[in-house]
């Protein structure tokens, strides 16, 4: 059954009747009965026995494994495909699958009594497929016209090819893909979170796709260094923000104020920082350390009369922002 099924797979989809039997005589000599092909029954559909065929026939994808020996028969092309039973953990049945455009052959090693065998792998049946398959075309197939070394089967139509890969009339580069919007944290660069404060958020514009079984999101056309596999670390729900401990005008006597902000930095620290102070318009800030002055044009002190607003910004984009 398993051979008629990669059988169905070389003739491009198509099931037909397994028969063991091609011709029955009576002892006369007479041919009572003889085997006739049919035409099948088309159960997968051509595209995909095809890609399968394609799948099974790359000799580099199984270059780790050792190149089984039933894919490098000279002038034969062959798909081939290994598998293992087992019991209990261990392997059972070993076997090897193999079909070209004109024949399809199967080798199952194994003990009759079900036990577990003692060692070997899957590839054990590649020599038998090998001397067999190349025996088999190149002796009694090419002399009866039914193989020509190189055959292989003719791509159905609708096949795509993107580079190296195939793909079926109906797939679509962009299926399942949507654009989306994820919000990104600013120092860490991965996704933001509930604790990722408002100043570090930026939006991005990624694709993004769900797996139609796992239905896992996934994204792609991430910006550089950002990750969208990974949620902000770097903030928690527990930080502490900067604070504005003092601000003080001094009448310089000469028509103007000199205001000085001093800041207390929270979890994180102020060597980005930025602080703005604005007292009708905004002033040039000058800083020493985490004392920050600027200097104001007017006649009234700018504090007692409202007019200065200081904003901080620190490290981690968390921000603080007083009028006084």
């Amino acid at each position: 059954d398993i051979v008629n099924a990669y059988a169905s797979l070389a003739r491009g989809g198509i099931y037909k009747p397994q028969s063991s039997v091609l011709e029955v005589k009576n002892n006369s000599g007479e041919v009572l009965k003889t085997w006739a092909d049919v035409e099948g029954t088309q159960v997968i559909d051509p595209q995909s026995a095809y890609i399968v065929s394609d799948i099974l026939s790359d000799v580099n994808a199984s270059a780790a494994l050792g190149n089984y020996a039933a894919k490098n028969i000279p002038g034969v092309k062959t798909a081939t495909k290994t598998g293992t039973s087992d019991k209990g953990g261990n392997a059972k049945d070993l076997w090897m699958m193999s079909y070209s455009p004109a024949l399809t052959m199967g080798v199952w090693l194994g003990n009759p009594d079900t036990t577990i065998l003692k060692k070997g792998t899957s590839s054990i049946g590649s020599p038998i497929i090998a001397k067999v398959m190349e025996y088999a075309h190149k002796e009694v197939y090419a002399p009866e016209g039914k193989w020509t070394s190189g055959d292989w089967f003719s791509a159905p139509a609708g096949i795509q090819r993107v580079g190296i890969e195939l793909y079926p009339s109906w797939w679509s580069k962009t299926q399942g893909q949507n654009n989306a919007t994820l919000t990104f944290d600013r120092v860490s660069r991965k996704k933001a979170t509930d604790c990722t404060p408002a100043g570090a958020r930026i939006e991005q514009s990624v694709i993004k796709t769900t797996d139609p079984v796992t239905k896992k999101d996934s994204y792609m056309n991430v910006p550089p260094g950002y990750d969208a596999n990974a949620d902000d670390d770097v903030h928690s729900c527990d930080d502490t923000r900067p604070s504005i401990t003092s601000v003080n005008a001094t009448d310089n006597a000469d028509g103007t104020w000199t205001i000085t902000v001093n800041v207390a930095q929270g979890t994180f620290g102020l060597s980005s920082s930025s602080v703005s102070i604005n007292a009708n318009g905004a002033l040039t800030v000058t800083r020493n350390g985490n004392s920050y002055k600027a200097t104001y044009t007017g006649t009234a002190n700018p504090i007692t009369t409202g007019d200065v607003t200081v904003s901080v910004t620190d490290d981690g984009y968390y921000s603080v922002s007083n009028t006084y």
